[in-house]
């Protein structure tokens, strides 16, 4: 059988190409877009101030600078606190999935806790961190995985 008449999971062997190309062609577009932690929180950040930071996010106020010029892979924020930004910031699922991924991180569907920072993140859009913890609290979400710098009061 010569090549030209293989199949690849259904495809003719000319369709295969055209799919292949496609494929690398689009991975490649997809590497253009894909930006480190520090561009991304920088882009989100952008004209914060401490103060402000800070009352959007319920974390201190040196967290800020701390995320724009210190995190990064080898020294990732807590989950939680990530999650402040994006709660604090009104970020949807996919951008928060972007911030975690710039850092090899990503929720853990068989992590009760994650699974209900996707939660907030999807259907409770537009509450503010007190209100977030208050759901934390009913989902029955330890008080040291809430949002904010409550965690770090007990």
């Amino acid at each position: 059988m010569n090549k030209k008449e293989e199949f690849i999971a259904g495809y003719s062997y000319d369709e295969w190409e055209k799919l292949e190309k496609q494929y690398k062609r689009d991975f490649e577009k997809s590497q253009k877009h894909n930006k480190s932690f520090r561009t991304l929180i920088r882009e989100i950040l952008d004209g914060e101030t401490d103060m402000s930071f800070a009352y959007k996010t319920g974390l201190s106020p040196n967290m800020l600078s701390r995320l724009k010029n210190q995190v990064d892979e080898n020294d990732p924020p807590k989950m939680y606190t990530l999650v402040s930004v994006c709660v604090g910031y009104d970020l949807d699922l996919l951008m928060a999935q972007a911030l975690l991924y710039s850092l090899r991180l990503g929720f853990n569907r068989n992590k009760r806790q994650d699974y209900a920072y996707s939660f907030l993140l999807t259907r409770c859009r537009g509450k503010g961190i007190e209100e977030c913890n208050e759901i934390l609290k009913e989902l029955e979400i330890e008080p040291r995985f809430w949002l904010g710098s409550h965690s770090r009061k007990n």
